[in-house]
């Protein structure tokens, strides 16, 4: 799993391990490490390599049956301002890790891609949909879309590529959005929203993301096939606040502006409506997601956070 110490690689390689797999991780930790409660693990090894590092990356891979890729630059701000990291890992890492599986002889490649390879649409993205990526970030997942195809091509490698939306739970750090809203919230501080908070996300439950990841990657019917990684509902970013606030019964003391985009934060590059049809992976692998925003922010705020409702007590008394 390359980005295995990360938000998604971390809980696959959680899950993994507990199914009885032997799982490899490779990540430069660059943004933490979310696998350490796993350390000692006798079914995980770690690497602290990067994916630019084909010599590494090859060792490691060698007589493995099958390789998740989710390693990535992640969050709006590294992107943009990292373009061409965002490449060189994006890009020349996605080719160093295909080719390594490819050499191989993996069984399948798993191809972490984004739900940012659609830009912008009024309707639910089918995987079909025509694809119009807005920033750096997204034409770099969607150039690692078509090495997938192409190594099939020439090596016969198997692949299945994964379209994420808007994944969330518990580690996920503050540089994305329900995490940094949860945290506002309570602390009884500013939520500063870019635009008019009318932009919608299909928010999806990491566990329900991880129970499609394994599906789409143990079944035959998915290899060389793309699904989208989401529930089929989507919600404001203004509804969102309203839904953890009233999970933290705190619904009276929300505090947010709107601002306009910046030099960061371009207009040009914002999705404003985001939503899977996940029609294909219902249809293909008799799946459909679990867990709602409602009860997904419950199951969230009693991991992470709890004793949110004693937090709100005491804050209340004061």
């Amino acid at each position: 799993v390359t980005g295995g110490a990360g938000f998604i690689g971390s809980h696959l390689t959680e899950h993994m391990l507990s199914l009885g797999a032997r799982v490899d991780i490779i990540d430069t930790f660059l943004y933490g490490n979310k696998v350490a409660h796993l350390t000692g693990n006798k079914f995980l090894s770690i690497h602290n390599v990067d994916v630019r590092d084909i010599k590494k990356i090859t060792q490691i891979i060698q007589g493995k049956d099958m390789v998740f890729h989710m390693a990535a630059v992640v969050g709006v701000e590294e992107t943009q301002l990292s373009p061409w990291e965002v490449l060189e890992v994006e890009v020349g890492g996605t080719i160093n890790v295909i080719t390594a599986a490819a050499n191989s002889k993996v069984k399948r490649f798993v191809f972490g891609s984004s739900s940012e390879v659609y830009g912008d649409s009024e309707e639910a993205m089918r995987e079909d949909s025509t694809l119009a990526p807005r920033s750096t970030y997204a034409a770099a997942k969607l150039i690692g879309e078509e090495y997938c195809k192409a190594f099939y091509q020439k090596s016969g490698l198997g692949y299945t590529i994964l379209r994420y939306f808007n994944i969330y739970g518990p580690r996920q750090d503050q540089r994305f959005v329900i995490p940094r809203f949860i945290e506002k919230i309570l602390a009884d501080e500013c939520i500063t929203i870019y635009g008019d908070g009318k932009q919608t996300r299909d928010f999806t439950y990491i566990e329900d993301a991880i129970t499609m990841t394994l599906l789409a990657a143990g079944r035959k019917e998915s290899n060389c096939q793309t699904f989208n990684i989401g529930t089929g509902t989507s919600a404001s970013l203004d509804d969102l606040i309203q839904t953890i606030a009233l999970t933290l019964n705190k619904e009276n003391d929300i505090k947010q502006v709107h601002t306009d985009y910046d030099k960061i934060r371009r207009r040009e590059i914002e999705v404003f409506n985001r939503t899977a049809n996940i029609t294909k992976f219902k249809t293909l692998l008799n799946y459909e997601p679990k867990i709602s925003l409602q009860s997904g922010i419950k199951k969230l705020l009693d991991s992470e956070y709890p004793l949110h409702n004693n937090s709100f007590s005491l804050s209340m008394t004061r």
